[in-house]
C-alpha cells in the first residue's frame, strides 16, 4: 500500500527526530531546498525533482528508494524498485518494465 499524505509526515517528523533535527529550515538546509517544498513533498502535494532525491536522502540519511517509498511513490509491496544510477552529478533511475 503506497503511503498516505499523514504517514509521509509522521515519518518526516520521527526521523527529524531520530537525527536532532529541530525544523523544517535546518532539513532544507541539509538538503539544499526550502521549508515550502519539503513540506509539500512530504504532504504528497507535489513530487520531488528527479535531482532534488539524492540530497534529500542524504539530508535525511536514508536511500533514495526510502524516500520514494515515505512520500507515496512507491508501494514497496507491489512495485518493483527502479534501478539508481550514479555518473558524475547525474542521477538517473529506471524502472524495470512489468
Amino acid at each position: 500500500m503506497h503511503a498516505t499524505p499523514e504517514q509521509s509526515s509522521a515519518w518526516l517528523r520521527t526521523r527529524m527526530d531520530e537525527l536532532g533535527i529541530t525544523s523544517l529550515d535546518e532539513l532544507a538546509e541539509r538538503c539544499g531546498s526550502d521549508k515550502g517544498n519539503l513540506s509539500r513533498i512530504f504532504r504528497q502535494q507535489q513530487r520531488p525533482r528527479v535531482d532534488a532525491l539524492e540530497p534529500l536522502a542524504i539530508g535525511l540519511e536514508v536511500s533514495v528508494y526510502e524516500i520514494l517509498v515515505r512520500i507515496g511513490a512507491i508501494d514497496p509491496d507491489d512495485d518493483t524498485p527502479p534501478v539508481v544510477r550514479r555518473v558524475g552529478q547525474k542521477v538517473t533511475f529506471t524502472w524495470p518494465k512489468a
